[in-house]
């Protein structure tokens, strides 16, 4: 379960400091930053067979963002199927504890990232 460990809860605070610091100097988040974030998701998701389809789309996303030339209307599509599950999470009836707030958060970020053109 999303939420339910120390490392989980490290990369959503990670990842919403680096959406942020992003907004606050106006630069976009690079593809390499991206897939560091990728990587960092699915090392503290690894074991968990619950969300094996947002582990699916996180590599997904990775593997677009390592293309020689990432198809930006594909990063955005993937961003914001992440920010549906990431609020599915948040909503379903066993989530619980602070980190939730942080998740919904981060959905609302991800889709905005994806109607950004």
């Amino acid at each position: 379960m999303l939420g339910s460990n120390i490392l989980e809860e490290g990369m959503l605070n990670d990842t919403l400091k680096a959406f942020r610091d992003n907004n606050d100097s106006q630069s976009p988040i690079s593809a390499t930053q991206g897939v560091m974030l990728l990587d960092g998701w699915l090392q503290a998701l690894e074991g968990d067979s619950n969300i094996d389809q947002l582990k699916s789309t996180l590599n997904e996303l990775r593997a677009a963002l390592q293309a020689s030339q990432p198809d930006e209307s594909y990063v955005r599509q993937l961003l914001g199927s992440l920010a549906d599950q990431a609020q599915v999470i948040a909503e379903a009836p066993t989530s619980e504890g602070t980190w939730t707030g942080g998740l919904v958060s981060l959905s609302k970020i991800l889709r905005k990232f994806s109607t950004n053109q």
